[in-house]
């Protein structure tokens, strides 16, 4: 048996259709899992951003989504040997 979709109060979007958010100020940009972007602006944006981490959207604040792997400290290197240049034999 499926769960039933769970709306958040004056929010049109099922808690399952959410893949991120981030607060500025007092609106809320959410990213859907199909690749929109809605905003949205609660009465108790504390209360809302319970609800969000309840059902484990990710707050992009916290994580960037980006692996830790993948990240340089000096970006002015390349990682992996990118760009280094093949030595050719005469």
């Amino acid at each position: 048996m499926e769960k039933e979709p769970v709306f958040y109060p004056d929010f049109d979007y099922t808690a399952s259709q959410l893949s991120a958010f981030s607060l500025c100020i007092d609106i809320f940009i959410i990213s859907l899992k199909n690749g929109e972007i809605v905003k949205f602006k609660p009465n108790d944006i504390a209360h809302f951003k319970e609800w969000l981490n309840h059902f484990k959207v990710r707050d992009v604040a916290v994580d960037d989504g980006l692996s830790h792997v993948d990240r340089t400290a000096n970006l002015s290197k390349p990682t992996n040997g990118f760009f280094n240049l093949i030595k050719r034999r005469k």
